[in-house]
């Protein structure tokens, strides 16, 4: 196995789930969200301060996290290389949205699951911003979950980053289920 001490950009850790950021009418993708507690319900995402969707966070008390299929990664792919700041992207791209009950922010009509959430945090780590919201409001699509709300794999086609404008989905087959104990 290679070994490195240099860094700079690191793209081992890919493919994992992309999604569109919303604040105001401006939408980003992002590679780098996750889920931090249930209970209550936060989530996060990391932003670097260089990018337009950083700003209006900073002004705003919330954003959504909008979930597509794989079907849409050119349109992530385009959402990524322009800014807000000198285009309104949901009109120049024909995005479909509606805005969200809690929070400043678009809710994607194509997307499989959204979520609304309230400025929780915000701290600063290396180059981004870990904005926490807490999940005050939860939009899917009813047809693509399983009876124990878990998204079924045979109707959703996630879409995954594979860095530099790569984009995969998952194969339903190699799905591995194990009984718990």
């Amino acid at each position: 196995m290679n070994k490195s001490s240099a860094i700079g950009k690191f793209y081992y850790f890919f493919p994992q789930a992309v999604a569109l950021v919303g604040v105001r009418k401006n939408v980003m993708p992002a590679a780098w969200h996750t889920p931090i507690s249930a209970e209550p319900p936060l989530y996060g995402i990391l932003i670097s301060p260089k990018r337009y969707t950083f700003e209006l966070l900073q002004k705003e008390d919330g954003f959504t996290i909008n979930f597509l299929e794989h079907t849409y990664a050119a349109l992530m792919a385009k959402t990524g290389s322009t800014s807000g700041r000198d285009i309104n992207k949901c009109n120049e791209f024909s995005i479909k949205t509606v805005p969200a009950e809690k929070v400043n922010g678009p809710i994607l009509s194509d997307s499989y699951a959204a979520y609304e959430c309230e400025k929780y945090a915000v701290a600063e780590h290396g180059d981004h911003f870990l904005f926490v919201g807490k999940i005050v409001m939860l939009h899917y699509r009813e047809e693509i979950t399983t009876e124990d709300r878990l998204i079924d794999t045979q109707k959703v086609r996630s879409l995954l980053y594979f860095g530099k404008d790569r984009y995969v989905t998952i194969d339903p087959h190699s799905l591995c289920i194990f009984e718990r104990k």
